[in-house]
């Protein structure tokens, strides 16, 4: 009973810490609120960890001499700087809904946030527009394997699932010689719950603490639907052989261009600086010309507006696929398969399309609609753009506000992708530092396997990877949401701006891989928010939320070592 009451005295403490403000950094005052930001983190991060020691460890938990990794690719074993003699590159493409026609008769939550208007349980009752699986298959004609990558419009799919699925692959990818199968989230806020964190929370949380603390965690309730996760995995295993089998030979190009800061939004974390405001385009054209070309994104931006709730309005109960499912209807009514890789996103968002909406879905509809004419016009002229009713039309009715995308446009240049695909993975151990994340493992919401080392020392195993394609494409894979000082440098990693007035000691991607390198982010894991060791406190607050969803103080600089010896 005294464990109990502890348990639930720390965590009204817990929440009552969440109103401790933000800070303004005044140049006169910066060290002294930041001396009182990292005393505040740590009162924050210590009574959490009073709740964490109270709860007991479940089967997710394993001795370090038990741990198995299994169904791990580590991609394309030699790496090769030509092409082979008379390769080409093919190319298969699939595309799937992962919401069920019954889906009422599931247990289904929206992933992504959280309204008290809603008791803290965003129910499943619509279904706005979808959310979906994206596959390529993609082959260099080298004879060294095909590498699969899918695309799940979710908040997010821990490794643990990803694994589950390769499995279910597993005599698939020996028998048609897959080097690789790679699952990513489109991180929108608006789809099925597929982690479990979202879930009835009422219900479930305080039960799974209670049989937690009480040593009974055979009792604990999953978080996800069991039934919609076999659904979920077959949904995916079948569009994976969909597009494998589809497979066909073509050509690839790629073009890349700025679109400007007015597109997307950081708001959530002032000492970061950088944001990735380029539109980067790879576009694969099959030689047989009844087959439907593939247009592959890679862009930044949460996809979060869909699911909210708006004013008194008590929603976030649709189901939405935000601003991705609409750039992929504008590129599939130009004739062009859809495939999305986000990026480094960690407080980066949408910007505002002044354009009227009597729907919260209308926001990221009208944002997702004219990215999507935007990529189709990376390489043609403002005239050529004027010229074409389809990209110079938008399709919702604008406000006086609206500034027309295509004024002063200049094209941008799109280069041939020579047919070289090398990709490697690795794995990863990041020390579970942050003792939110550790209570979350004991509850067992979510699908993590926790690897224990002596006493009480626990790490997830996770992966990172890195692709070249062509003779000059460079691209991370990231299993989470990285600040994207952390890719191509910026203002929290130094000493002056950030937390612990020092600066960050690793590297960024741009150190590693060069400057042109590009972030595919929510890469075989969902291991939430990466950023700097320096910036890095538990303040729980607007500024600081980051920490609140990450592994641990040192998850950024134990990547960017890993990405290290990746590259070596």
């Amino acid at each position: 009973m005294k464990k109990i009451l502890a348990i639930t005295l720390s965590v009204i403490m817990i929440f009552s810490c969440s109103a401790i403000p933000a800070f303004a950094a005044d140049t006169g005052e910066f060290d002294m609120k930041n001396s009182l930001n990292r005393f505040l983190g740590t009162v924050v991060e210590t009574l959490i960890g009073a709740v964490d020691f109270c709860l007991g460890e479940n089967k997710s938990f394993v001795r370090e001499d038990e741990f198995v990794y299994d169904n791990f690719y580590e991609g394309t074993a030699e790496f090769i700087e030509e092409a082979k003699e008379g390769a080409k590159w093919s190319l298969g493409y699939s595309s799937e809904s992962l919401v069920p026609e019954n889906f009422e008769d599931y247990d289904l939550y929206l992933g992504g946030f959280m309204c008290e208007k809603n008791m803290f349980t965003n129910d499943v009752r619509e279904v706005l527009d979808d959310m979906k699986v994206r596959v390529i298959a993609l082959n260099d004609g080298s004879g060294r394997g095909t590498s699969v990558f899918a695309t799940v419009d979710s908040i997010g799919v821990s490794n643990g699932d990803i694994r589950h699925i390769r499995g279910l692959l597993d005599t698939y990818a020996k028998e048609n010689g897959l080097n690789s199968i790679n699952i990513f989230a489109t991180h929108v806020h608006s789809g099925i719950d597929t982690q479990g964190m979202w879930t009835e929370i009422i219900k479930k949380w305080p039960r799974n603490i209670l049989t937690s603390a009480l040593r009974l965690s055979k009792y604990q309730l999953q978080g996800t639907d069991p039934e919609y996760m076999e659904f979920f995995y077959g949904k995916i295993k079948g569009a994976i052989e969909k597009a494998v089998s589809s497979m066909e030979e073509g050509e690839m190009t790629f073009a890349r261009k700025d679109i400007g800061e007015r597109y997307f939004n950081n708001k959530n974390r002032p000492s970061a600086s950088a944001m990735d405001t380029e539109l980067k385009r790879f576009t694969f054209t099959p030689d047989n010309k009844e087959v439907t070309p593939t247009i592959i994104l890679n862009m930044a931006a949460h996809p979060d507006v869909a699911g909210l709730a708006v004013g008194d309005e008590v929603n976030g109960h649709g189901i939405s696929g935000d601003y991705v499912y609409y750039i992929g209807e504008t590129l599939n009514k130009a004739g062009y398969n859809f495939m999305f890789f986000n990026g480094a996103i960690c407080g980066i968002y949408i910007g505002e399309i002044k354009a009227e909406a009597e729907r919260r879905v209308d926001k990221p509809a009208n944002y997702g609609r004219e990215i999507g004419r935007m990529v189709l016009s990376l390489t043609k002229t403002e005239e050529e753009i004027k010229s074409d009713p389809f990209l110079s039309t938008p399709d919702f009715k604008v406000e006086d506000e609206y500034i027309v995308w295509y004024e002063g446009w200049t094209p941008t240049t799109e280069t041939k992708v020579e047919p070289i695909l090398n990709i490697r993975l690795s794995k990863v151990d990041i020390k579970v530092q942050n003792p939110l994340i550790r209570a979350a493992s004991k509850i067992k919401l979510v699908n993590y396997l926790v690897k224990v080392k002596g006493f009480r020392d626990y790490y997830l195993t996770t992966e990172i990877g890195y692709i070249e394609m062509g003779k000059d494409i460079k691209i991370a894979m990231v299993p989470g949401e990285l600040c994207t000082d952390l890719a191509y440098g910026g203002t929290s990693l130094k000493a002056e701006n950030s937390i612990s007035g020092k600066d960050f000691e690793g590297k960024t991607l741009v150190d590693i891989f060069g400057e042109d390198v590009i972030v595919f982010g929510l890469a075989n894991d969902t291991i939430g928010y990466i950023v700097p060791d320096n910036d890095y406190v538990m303040l729980l607050n607007h500024d600081h939320y980051a920490e609140t969803l990450s592994v641990g103080k040192h998850t950024a600089s134990t990547l960017m070592s890993a990405f290290e010896s990746l590259a070596k």
